[in-house]
């Protein structure tokens, strides 16, 4: 009998500490360090025991990405039964974010505190890079704060099979907050990969300089009365102006200048020069890629690209006879392109994050030959040819980022131009046409009609294009409207009036 007593005594103690004693679920949460095949701590996660939220806590630093959750509950209410451990980090797409942990006895190490059962979460590594998962300390805490105020899973109501996963406020809660967590915790380096598609022609300046952004319309190519653009576009002529020398300027003073002239060394040589410079920018969605997990990538829907495309002309001219002349062309081409390169994001303590863009120029310079010959039929009737770019410079026909593909495309200068030109009184009729490598460019029309004396009014339309310009000049001054139906590109200083918006040109032609 004193044997039973003693028996029941000590299994009633033994009862009431297993019963008494809390369990306390600790590990260490380790991830991917900087170099290959390490692994290190994860500091500033936050993990969070699904039925009850409120001992949510943060990994430390002593040692590095270890936790430990006292929940306050008996051990043998849990034990046998299944819970749910969830971490909130900076990574939103990592499957490793839950732990299933099944409560055992067998599991529960010897301690000194008879009041703890330990169980230990083991092998919890995440395959991300620690930058990527790490939250700034600020922020852990805020969301740490959200968290443990959460309503706890009812223990009592749970049967022995049933697993422990938190309850749908909580589960709702840490939906939605991961996304969120993993896009403003990103920080690191990127790559820039991928270009989005844009409206900017690339390469295609010295066609489109002809025919849509003029205010001579239909007449450069073979030119009679307005002798402003003959230096680019067929230099034989210069050597019949009616005067020896001329300068011109034409430009909207925002992204487009034609400064051109020549001059009369006898009566069957003469010389011109010119320069023709243009500038778009456009912006455009750009694919970043980081550097140290190729997996991790970041869209950029606003990044401005801008490009540059000029070139110099120097133009000799010799007349034949008194029908026909010729003319060559030295020219320099240059095309520079503004183009993304990398992306740092960096958080500060406080949660902050901030956008450190890096581009790159890419610079290219070409020189190149044109041949032009002008021919008189008649009094009335004049033809013209130029053949343009006879080296064959390439221009790159798109932009593209800095880390992506090498093989870039690109638009061939060589080109065919066609004019004539046809008096008849006060008016005069003029055609261009432009053939290049890839087939027909485009065609304009144009008219001219001297009203009064030393007055000229000007129209002509790109067929193809479908822009249009209109002109008036007065002796030496001209004012142009060009509507070149959005072929320049400039969204970042876009007028609010479309008039205003590179479309009104400007300048003067000084023939002497």
């Amino acid at each position: 009998m004193k044997n039973f007593i003693i028996c029941s005594a000590l299994l009633l103690f033994l009862y009431s500490t297993a019963s008494g004693q809390n369990l306390v679920i600790k590990g260490r949460v380790r991830c991917q360090n900087e170099s290959p095949n390490s692994t290190r701590g994860a500091e500033n996660i936050i993990v969070v025991p699904a039925f009850i939220p409120s001992k949510s806590t943060t990994t430390g630093s002593t040692p590095p990405g270890y936790f430990e959750c006292n929940t306050g509950v008996p051990f043998a209410k849990l034990q046998d039964k299944q819970v749910s451990l969830y971490i909130v980090s900076g990574c939103s797409q990592c499957s490793e974010s839950v732990k299933r942990v099944f409560i055992s006895e067998d599991q529960d190490r010897k301690n000194n505190d008879k009041t703890k059962s330990y169980v230990t979460v083991k092998d919890w590594k995440f395959n991300a890079n620690c930058n990527d998962i790490e939250l700034p300390s600020f922020r852990a805490d805020s969301i740490l704060s959200a968290i443990v105020q959460q309503p706890e899973q009812s223990i009592g109501q749970i049967t022995n099979a049933t697993a422990l996963v938190g309850t749908p406020a909580l589960l709702n809660l840490l939906t939605n907050l991961t996304p969120i967590i993993g896009i403003v915790s990103n920080a690191g380096i990127f790559e820039a990969r991928e270009l989005g598609p844009g409206k900017i022609k690339y390469g295609q300046f010295l066609f489109s300089s002809a025919l849509t952004q003029t205010a001579n319309t239909g007449f450069n190519f073979s030119p009679a009365r307005d002798m402003s653009e003959t230096v680019f576009w067929n230099p034989s002529a210069i050597v019949k102006s009616r005067t020896p020398y001329n300068i011109s300027l034409l430009t909207n003073v925002k992204n487009n200048a034609k400064l051109g002239g020549y001059f009369r060394l006898n009566d069957r040589i003469s010389i011109g020069a010119g320069f023709i410079y243009t500038q778009q920018d456009e912006y455009r969605n750009t694919l970043y890629v980081k550097i140290s997990n190729e997996a991790n990538t970041v869209q950029i829907d606003s990044f401005l690209v801008k490009l540059k495309e000029y070139s110099a002309f120097l133009a000799p001219s010799v007349k034949i006879n008194e029908k026909l002349s010729v003319g060559l062309t030295v020219k320099s081409i240059w095309q520079d392109l503004r183009i993304p390169n990398l992306l740092k994001i960096t958080i500060d303590d406080n949660g902050s994050t901030a956008n450190i863009f890096t581009d790159s120029t890419v610079k290219k310079q070409k020189w190149d030959l044109d041949f032009s010959v002008s021919y008189k039929v008649s009094n009335a009737l004049q033809l013209g040819i130029n053949a343009m770019n006879l080296a064959g410079t390439t221009l790159y026909a798109d932009a593209f980022a800095a880390g992506g593909n090498k093989n870039y495309n690109m638009q061939n200068q060589r080109a065919v131009g066609l004019g004539a030109c046809y008096k008849w009184q006060r008016f005069n009729f003029g055609a261009d046409a432009i053939f290049t490598e890839d087939g027909f460019y485009d065609a304009a029309i144009g008219v001219n009609y001297v009203p009064f004396n030393n007055a000229l009014l000007s129209a002509g339309l790109a067929v193809k294009q479908l822009s249009f310009s209109a002109a008036f000049r007065i002796k030496h001054f001209r004012i142009a409207y060009i509507n070149d139906n959005d072929l320049m590109v400039n969204e970042k200083r876009k007028g609010k009036s479309g008039i205003l918006n590179g479309g009104l040109y400007g300048g003067f032609i000084f023939d002497f």
